[in-house]
């Protein structure tokens, strides 16, 4: 489902700024609307503040109607792009005036537009962490401004905070994802929050940048190298979800997933799919308590969440709140359970690198592409160069029959699909397969890979997956020094303890590419070398581990009490994507640089 939202031009919509005392009154009627418009109409997908919006306007027990787009919310609310507005230099009296009448769209004036059903005045609202990068906010109509603020605050009086925190966390209600209902998840117990572990690295070697102290517009910034202890929040973003409840979940998705990124107010993180009760069951485990002290019997427990995850913890201290009245809120307000991202159905085997991974690495000109290669695909070639697979993908989606086959028939896909029936044809007459609505799909992929190579983005093999602290140590934690146990219990907990992460590694379960004994781990944005991480793969992965983690085949795990996340740019569990790379001429020239060898 998708919704009808217009994306104005703040630049545009000044033209219609008059003055009006001592600020701008910024008024644009039907006929000026046309030119303030970017598109004829942005179309955006479900999310938590769309929602509630519809509940404000309609009640909490309307329906959708059997409608793919909604057009409900066209003039309730709409997007304003402020780019070029204040990243302009003030000192051009142009620039300063614009941005004089820019700051009047924040006061109580606010907007007044008429997008066809009358005029309404319009304040300024929340925007996704997307939205920020691009300079673009929401506005929201003043008439329904405090209902929607108070729904999404689950009826909180907020008065001194952090305002970024505040607008970070609101603009989660923005992020685009599958409502997910009539689930049971505010069951009592069913959903504990606990506290994250911590750990501090001392004497660490650090690499940062310090301004020149001034307080200009613009300083000038010098490269800094210290030792410092720097501190670790364990399980920072992440938390875990019972075998039994992933499957409900998955019942409503229509697949088959182990991880999921969820949303709730002010909760946003992954989870991840582990027989939590068979493993609590089997250490002797009987109750979890969480941060507010409160104990929970596992047998009733579904959801691990870390308090990290939990960005209204602070606020709900605050309004007296407890974890059950957080909840009584969750159901007065009608909110619900959001999936912004879920597992790949099965590994890898290959990955992208771009222009910033390339422009890092200390590579050769034959470690690129050897320059005796014809510009044509050399097939019996046996030798590696770094635009081989990419080079390879596009002669076989051209020439190759079977791989262009395989290009539609090998992936899973839900019954009922065009995919689904497409594959079928195939496999019942593979000489569909010049058929143009095959072969146009061949031809655009094959064009994609093109341009993709033009632009520095090549196929090498690796994969993709959610970063993790090792979740294995996770539920560990939970298990008590000393308690009474029986023989069973006994070894399980002696065998848990023995199965300490190994350092300097990392657990990617059912890895489908080729590897050697290490691989490289990046992350977008990529910005320097100091952010290449090479590990270990894990060697001789232990029973337990295995047993409770080998599923999990779209996530990398690294050692939670370790600086690895810190290095890929701050990376945290929350849901940020890691390339696992096995390239060998990668690896080696990541090794390079460790090595501060230069070609």
């Amino acid at each position: 489902m998708k919704y009808r939202i217009y994306d104005l031009s703040v630049r545009a919509m000044l033209n219609y700024s008059k003055p009006d005392g001592l600020f701008y009154k910024t008024v644009i009627d039907k006929n000026a609307l046309r030119s303030c418009l970017k598109h004829s109409a942005h179309e955006q997908d479900d999310n938590a503040l769309f929602y509630q919006i519809m509940c404000v306007l309609h009640g909490d027990d309307f329906k959708y109607e059997n409608a793919d787009l909604v057009t409900d919310l066209s003039d309730v609310i709409f997007y304003a792009d402020f780019s070029r507005v204040f990243d302009r230099d003030a000192s051009h009296p142009y620039y300063a005036q614009l941005q004089e009448k820019a700051a009047s769209l924040f006061t109580n004036r606010g907007v007044e537009i008429d997008f066809g059903n009358g005029m309404h005045k319009y304040v300024a609202f929340e925007r996704s962490a997307s939205m920020s990068r691009n300079a673009v906010l929401s506005f929201i109509r003043e008439d329904i401004f405090w209902k929607v603020t108070e729904r999404i605050r689950l009826g909180m009086e907020i008065t001194k905070c952090q305002l970024s925190k505040l607008y970070a966390y609101n603009g989660l209600m923005l992020s685009g994802g599958i409502r997910v209902d009539g689930i049971g998840i505010d069951k009592p117990h069913r959903v504990i929050v606990v506290e994250n572990q911590k750990h501090t690295v001392h004497d660490t070697d650090v690499i940062t940048v310090e301004d020149d102290g001034s307080d200009a517009p613009v300083r000038k910034y010098h490269r800094v190298e210290r030792r410092e202890s720097v501190d670790i929040l364990g399980y920072d973003g992440e938390g875990v979800i019972s075998k039994e409840f992933a499957k409900v979940i998955n019942k409503k998705l229509g697949g088959e997933h182990t991880s999921f990124q969820i949303r709730l107010p002010y909760i946003k993180g992954m989870l991840h799919q582990i027989d939590i009760h068979d493993f609590f069951k089997s250490a002797g485990v009987a109750m979890l308590t969480d941060i507010w002290g409160v104990e929970h019997k596992v047998a009733d427990v579904d959801i691990i969440l870390t308090k990290s995850m939990f960005k209204g913890y602070g606020w709900l201290c605050d309004n007296n709140m407890s974890w059950e009245n957080y909840w009584d809120a969750f159901r007065r307000y009608k909110h619900a359970l959001y999936i912004s991202g879920v597992s790949k159905d099965s590994p890898q085997k290959f990955t992208e690198l771009n222009y910033q991974f390339l422009n890092t690495l200390s590579m050769t000109a034959d470690e690129f592409r050897p320059l005796d290669l014809p510009l044509s695909f050399p097939v019996n070639d046996n030798r590696h160069w770094l635009t081989k697979e990419t080079e390879r993908e596009y002669h076989r989606l051209c020439t190759d029959r079977e791989y262009r086959l395989s290009f539609f028939t090998s992936p899973k896909h839900r019954r009922g699909t065009k995919e689904y029936y497409l594959k079928k044809i195939l496999e019942k007459n593979p000489k569909f397969i010049a058929e143009p609505v095959y072969a146009d799909r061949l031809k655009s992929r094959a064009q994609a890979v093109l341009k993709q190579y033009a632009l520095g983005r090549l196929i090498v093999a690796g994969d993709n997956r959610y970063l993790s602290a090792d979740l294995l140590g996770f539920l560990r934690s939970f298990i008590p020094a000393k308690a009474k146990r029986n023989t069973s219990q006994r070894n399980f907990f002696n065998g848990a303890i023995q199965s300490e992460f190994e350092k300097n590694a990392f657990y990617a379960p059912s890895m489908a590419y080729t590897h050697s004994n290490e691989c490289t781990l990046l992350r977008n944005p990529h910005i320097s070398r100091n952010e290449e991480v090479q590990l270990q793969v894990y060697p001789d992965v232990e029973n337990m581990r295995k047993y409770y983690l080998s599923h999990l085949t779209d996530v990398v795990m690294v050692n939670w009490d370790s600086l690895t996340a810190e290095r890929l740019g701050g990376a945290d569990f929350d849901g940020d994507m890691i390339k696992t790379i096995s390239d060998p001429i990668v690896n080696r020239c990541v090794k390079r640089n460790s090595k501060a060898e230069t070609p």
